[in-house]
């Protein structure tokens, strides 16, 4: 039996696809994405303090003179002329604090984001970053710059107005698209991927391929 060549027949693509495959993400609440970035800050915090207390070990041992942990800790702002008010642009503090706190981001975080778009919060409440456009993997440097760097700019200025931009940021990703302000400069979302942790579920990799194949896939809010 021949068959007849139908021009208006939408082209195929060679993906086996099958209903099973997903063709919509659900986005992630705003409360998982505030519960994630706690879980980030306290593990960031007890490795921060486990580093220092290595380091105060380390200075007590070869002779230096460190009467207790917590003087050693303690910042004493005021003797410097820097307080939680001012303006920080010539603080060298805030110079060595930044990369300091992104290289311990990417210790701590970074082959999961490489691989997965994940923290380790993020992984425990299972959302994940992904491309807006293509729902694939973000490369991680895109991430760290665009997602992470850049919003630390405003701390350089003063400690309240850094703390502002925060809150803006995290008020945008209260409407309908959830976006937050440092989504959109990454041009990323966050969606849940429970399926995802199913055995032979589709990685993130094939799923950005099935969106190329499809266009766009729709995004439930």
């Amino acid at each position: 039996m021949s068959t007849t060549f139908n021009p208006y027949e939408a082209p195929k693509t060679g993906f086996a696809e099958t209903q099973s495959d997903i063709e919509e993400y659900e986005l992630a609440t705003i409360k998982e994405r505030v519960f994630a970035r706690i879980i980030d800050t306290i593990i960031r915090n007890f490795t921060l303090f486990g580093i220092l207390t290595l380091i105060w070990v380390i200075m007590t041992l070869t002779g230096d003179t460190v009467e207790s942990l917590g003087d050693w800790l303690l910042l004493d702002e005021e003797d410097d002329g820097y307080s939680f008010f001012s303006f920080n642009l010539f603080n060298p503090y805030i110079y060595l604090a930044i990369p300091f706190s992104h290289g311990l981001f990417l210790l701590i975080h970074g082959v999961l984001l490489h691989r997965y778009g994940q923290t380790i919060g993020k992984r425990l409440l299972k959302i994940a970053i992904v491309d807006a456009d293509t729902h694939g993997r973000v490369p991680l440097a895109r991430l760290v710059v665009f997602r992470y760097v850049i919003w630390d700019v405003p701390w350089l200025f003063n400690t309240i107005f850094n703390w502002c931009i925060r809150l803006v940021d995290l008020a945008f990703g209260l409407r309908a698209d959830r976006r937050t302000l440092h989504d959109m400069t990454t041009n990323t979302i966050v969606v849940k991927v429970n399926r995802l942790t199913i055995p032979n579920a589709p990685t993130l990799e094939r799923l950005a391929r099935l969106a190329q194949s499809r266009g766009a896939l729709r995004v439930v809010s």
